[in-house]
C-alpha cells in the first residue's frame, strides 16, 4: 500500500536514502574505543597503512614480559592526516620507534584510537589539534 501512496520513484528514493544511512550508522553507532580509559605504547613500527576510511599503524611492542605484542592504532582518513599534518604513505617506516598514546578497545585487545603520536626525534603531534 505504502508503495502506491508514495509511488515508485517516491519508495525508491526512500529505499535508497534508507540503504546510503545504515553504513554511516553502523560505523559510527558505538565506539569500539573507550574514551574514559587512556593506553600508551612505545614500539617498531611494522607498517603503517595510509588508507581510508582509518589509516592504521601497527607496533611491535615488548610487555613487561618480554614478549612482543602487535598493537594497532586507528587513525583519522588520509585526507585529514594530509591536510592537518602533512602526513602520507611515508609517514612511517618499518623500524622506526614511535610512542603512541590514545583510547583502549573497549575489548582489551591491543589497539587503540590514537590521540598522540610521539616520533623518535621527540616531535609529538597531538591528532586532537586539528582545526574543525
Amino acid at each position: 500500500m505504502a508503495a502506491k501512496r508514495l509511488g515508485f520513484g517516491g519508495l525508491a528514493a526512500l529505499s535508497a536514502a534508507w540503504l546510503m544511512a545504515l553504513p554511516a550508522w553502523a560505523h559510527h553507532a558505538n565506539s569500539a574505543f573507550d574514551r574514559a580509559q587512556s593506553v600508551t605504547v612505545t614500539g617498531t613500527v611494522k607498517r603503517w597503512q595510509f588508507i581510508n576510511p582509518h589509516s592504521g599503524l601497527f607496533l611491535d611492542v615488548t610487555d613487561e614480559n618480554g614478549n612482543v605484542v602487535e598493537w594497532s592504532s586507528e587513525f583519522q582518513g588520509t585526507l585529514d592526516l594530509y591536510r592537518n599534518f602533512s602526513w602520507n604513505k611515508d609517514t612511517f617506516k618499518p623500524g622506526d620507534q614511535v610512542t603512541v598514546t590514545g583510547f583502549a578497545s573497549r575489548d582489551g585487545a591491543p589497539t587503540m584510537g590514537a590521540r598522540i603520536v610521539i616520533f623518535a626525534d621527540g616531535t609529538e603531534v597531538d591528532l586532537r589539534s586539528a582545526p574543525d
